[in-house]
């Protein structure tokens, strides 16, 4: 018997890697399920390292980035939806997953064979269709750059576990596979893009690595184009005024006059008086938050480190917390957008309470160094 030695080295790499890149996509794609753990404060003391790591290049940087709004309300109502969305396709993907497991495991253990019924009627694997909406609705729920990156890299080795399993179950079953696979997708019938993914990225009978390799990178570039489009779209959609060397954004969804008067009470405050003055040319940003607000992701809270968001909407539309910021970034004279487009992080300098009614300061306090879990890079709008 002879053997194909290019369909043989196709096995050895999709074998050597499947372990290592499920592993990675579960600490990266994932890391919102371990944010909202009470095993936060340890996975990111292994994880943190790793994102302050690519801070430290302007090539490498972005992948640490936002690219759509996590802790602002929008003017877009798509925007805002976004987190339902990702919230509802990560249980259905992970009610997928199990019932597909269920289903293909409980016919092994009553020796069935091929299995053809149920999730299977539909899609030849169901278990990828709900992982890959698991980790849609987590890309969705924490949209880093670098996770989509890991997103996209997964769906092309779905692809590739695919087709391999699929020259297996031909081998194993013949032609009933074989028939099986003229009348079922691979995926879901209406999910074309996982066809585009075929076309461009892999062959169906051989699977070549360097065409999946070429695939996978069209695949990040296309993403990636999208994904700084969004950035753009979001930037744009949330309450915020550039200047010069200032950028001022408020999570809320506030009128122009609300945010200006909040952030030009503030600058009366002694303590920030001193910050602008200074000669320093490093670009500010600053967060104007409801009083009644709490966000983990930013440095607000001097008093308590509980974790999550509590944002209700009928907050107290005169009393803000103002927090001025220095950002971490590699364009030292970056202004305008520019600002949050390139910052990876921020050095909390200043929090200052204050009434818009009445115009004055009400508190001023040095706010803490680090959100919750950390010196990590996080969500800025």
């Amino acid at each position: 018997m002879t053997t194909n030695p290019k369909s043989d080295l196709t096995n050895f790499i999709v074998n050597l890697f499947k372990p290592a890149a499920c592993l990675f996509y579960l600490a990266i794609g994932l890391e919102i399920l371990f944010m909202i753990s009470p095993a936060a404060l340890y996975f990111y003391a292994l994880y943190g390292p790793a994102l302050n790591f690519l801070d430290q290049w302007t090539g490498t940087a972005w992948l640490t980035q936002f690219f759509l709004p996590h802790i602002s309300t929008t003017r877009s109502a798509i925007l805002n939806a976004l987190p339902w969305i990702g919230g509802i396709c990560m249980l259905i993907g992970i009610v997928v997953f199990l019932a597909a497991a269920i289903q293909i495991y409980t016919a092994k253990l009553r020796r069935c064979g091929l299995v053809t019924t149920g999730l299977y009627r539909y899609s030849r694997h169901p278990q990828y269709v709900g992982l890959a909406l698991l980790g849609l609705g987590a890309l969705l729920l924490w949209p880093r750059f670098l996770v989509l990156i890991a997103y996209v890299l997964m769906l092309f080795l779905y692809r590739s576990l695919a087709a391999l399993e699929e020259r297996r179950c031909v081998a194993g079953f013949g032609e009933r596979y074989r028939e099986y696979e003229i009348h079922t997708e691979r995926f879901l019938p209406v999910l074309q893009p996982w066809k585009l993914f075929a076309t461009v990225g892999i062959a169906n009978q051989w699977m070549p690595f360097r065409r999946a390799a070429l695939g996978a990178i069209a695949g990040i570039i296309i993403s990636l184009a999208l994904a700084f489009g969004l950035r753009e779209y979001s930037l744009a959609s949330i309450t915020a005024h550039y200047q010069a060397q200032a950028a001022v954004l408020s999570p809320a969804r506030l009128s122009d006059h609300e945010l200006l008067a909040a952030y030009q009470t503030a600058l009366n405050e002694a303590g920030i008086r001193q910050i602008t003055s200074s000669s320093s040319e490093t670009p500010l940003l600053i967060h104007v938050v409801p009083k009644a607000w709490h966000l983990a992701d930013l440095p607000l809270e001097t008093k308590s480190v509980r974790g999550g968001h509590d944002t209700p909407d009928d907050f107290d539309r005169r009393r803000y917390k103002v927090l001025f910021s220095r950002v971490r970034s590699h364009e030292a004279h970056a202004s305008g957008k520019a600002i949050v487009r390139s910052a990876y992080g921020l050095d909390p300098l200043r929090l200052v309470e204050v009434n818009i009614e009445t115009g004055t300061i009400t508190a001023a306090v040095s706010p803490p160094a680090h959100v919750r879990w950390g010196d990590i890079s996080t969500p800025l709008f």
